[in-house]
């Protein structure tokens, strides 16, 4: 079960804002095959949340993602190689 158009838009649209609010570059995306989901930073796009199937309630997860990113809970902090992850 794919999201539909609007959801995906809208999800991204939030992750955007998260992204600006803690001064990162977030997106949402929609992999190749539809049924696999994620949060994506930095200009490389370099996945950070997920790449989840959809049937695993991977859309709720990035949701509570942005959530916790948006209240401090979580952090995107760059590797060694200057490469983000979730913490």
């Amino acid at each position: 079960m794919a999201l539909s158009p609007d959801q995906v838009a809208a999800l991204d649209a939030r992750a955007r804002e998260v992204g600006e609010q803690i001064g990162r570059r977030l997106r949402f995306i929609v992999a190749p095959n539809p049924e696999f989901i994620g949060l994506v930073a930095g200009e490389e796009q370099i996945v950070v949340g997920g790449l989840n199937r959809l049937s695993d309630l991977a859309a709720h997860e990035v949701d509570f993602t942005l959530d916790d990113l948006a209240a401090g809970r979580r952090h995107i902090v760059d590797d060694e190689d200057g490469d983000p992850y979730l913490v």
